[in-house]
């Protein structure tokens, strides 16, 4: 259980150096907020392609522990080149390649925690917020570190994170992989996230409502980084807007298993999708710095709340083996193809017509993916069979269960 909390605890810190700056990094190379929407919308495009694909090599090839492994090399590679003295569209390459590398380490950070703990999967809760903690200390204490120093330490704390991350690894186990070469052409069309979506057509639907919260949640780190840069603020309240939120997390997180006794994964999904609506109705309005940071503290418990409610449902919806390709589904249509439209459409909503148009239209599509999740979600009490994957000829299995 320490390698794990360990991970977590990592895997939050490595992304806080580095993945709330990224917009601002880019600014201060002379973006603009459309060519910043353009690179981020690049960037989740990547990620959309590749999180299936990092999530059936780890399923079915390498496993998923050494695959978060791969990861954490080819994105520190990535963040490292951004040391270099380059031209703006190198630069946006790489921030490209780093979000296709740095796809796979949430969802197979999730899919190595929901086996682990698949005895007591609401345990998968307490663990996440270890992610948050890591988060929030790592982002406020960069964002310190960044207002005297620049962004030039950030690839150099990414990659320290990086070390930590491949070394913990070694120690948190792993379920087999899930053979799916040797079965039949049924089996094998799509890869394992073809195959995950046809034996649960439950997870289409949660999936669609995912998409529709996320789109906000992208907008809203992106451009409200921009936001609080074009009302002056300086990249330590950047930082500390972001530390909040995942600090608000933390109790949250910890309040989930007893919520889900209560009223179940579909009412803390849901309740949590429209709490974050009414964040970005804020966002559409606030124009005070400090304003916009303290409402962090409501949007960090809404993500808390979707988080860990949409890792558990997935859970809850897939067999073991296939929980590397289940998260990291969630990871595409989230964090992926909403991110593009998010940035893409976002970045165009937001240079012409400033936050207004571009939270309010975040609020109502939430509303709608509330709406939509809510049909798919397990119900409180229900324990959904578990769909029979594909019979295959046993082999060896190269990852130790």
């Amino acid at each position: 259980m320490l390698p794990l909390r360990l991970l977590f605890m990592l895997l939050g810190a490595i992304l806080g150096v580095f993945f709330p700056f990224v917009s601002i990094i880019l600014k201060a190379r002379g973006f603009s907020a459309e060519a910043v929407g353009f690179v981020m919308a690049a960037s989740a495009l990547g990620f959309t392609i590749a999180v299936p694909i990092w999530g059936h090599v780890g399923d079915t090839m390498l496993g998923r522990s050494k695959t978060l492994r791969v990861a954490c090399v080819t994105s520190t590679l990535a963040v490292l080149g951004l040391l270099l003295p380059i031209p703006a569209f190198v630069l946006a390459l790489l921030i490209v390649l780093y979000a296709v590398s740095e796809s796979a380490l949430s969802p197979l950070s999730d899919a190595l925690a929901v086996n682990a703990l698949a005895r007591s999967p609401r345990s998968y809760a307490r663990i996440r917020l270890l992610a948050s903690f890591g988060f929030a200390v790592a982002s406020i204490a960069a964002g310190r570190l960044y207002d005297v120093t620049g962004f030039g330490p950030a690839p150099w704390l990414w990659a320290a994170c990086a070390v930590g991350l491949i070394v913990v690894s070694l120690w948190v186990p792993d379920v087999p992989l899930a053979r799916l070469q040797a079965s039949a052409g049924r089996a094998r069309a799509g890869g394992s996230f073809g195959l995950a979506l046809r034996i649960q057509p439950r997870l289409r639907g949660l999936l669609v409502g995912l998409a529709c919260i996320h789109f906000g949640i992208t907008a809203g780190f992106t451009f409200l980084a921009l936001r609080l840069i074009g009302l002056g603020a300086a990249p330590s309240l950047v930082a500390l807007s972001a530390g909040i939120s995942a600090i608000a997390e933390i109790p949250a997180m910890a309040l989930v298993p007893r919520i889900v006794a209560r009223i179940g994964l579909r009412a803390l999904l849901s309740a949590s999708i429209l709490l974050y609506a009414a964040c970005f109705v804020s966002w559409a309005f606030l124009d005070v710095p400090a304003l916009i940071v303290a409402s962090r503290i409501a949007s960090g418990v809404a993500f808390a709340g979707i988080a860990t409610s949409s890792v558990l449902a997935v859970g809850q919806l897939l067999p073991p083996r296939l929980q590397g390709t289940g998260q990291s589904l969630y990871q595409m249509v989230g964090f992926g193809f909403a991110s593009v439209l998010a940035n893409a459409v976002g970045g165009l909503i937001y240079g012409s017509g400033g936050p207004v148009p571009l939270f309010l239209c975040s609020a109502v599509l939430a509303i709608a993916g509330a709406v939509i999740a809510w049909g798919s979600t397990p119900a409180r009490g229900e324990v959904p069979a578990l769909p029979e994957l594909p019979d295959v000829p046993e082999l060896p299995d190269p990852v130790a269960a």
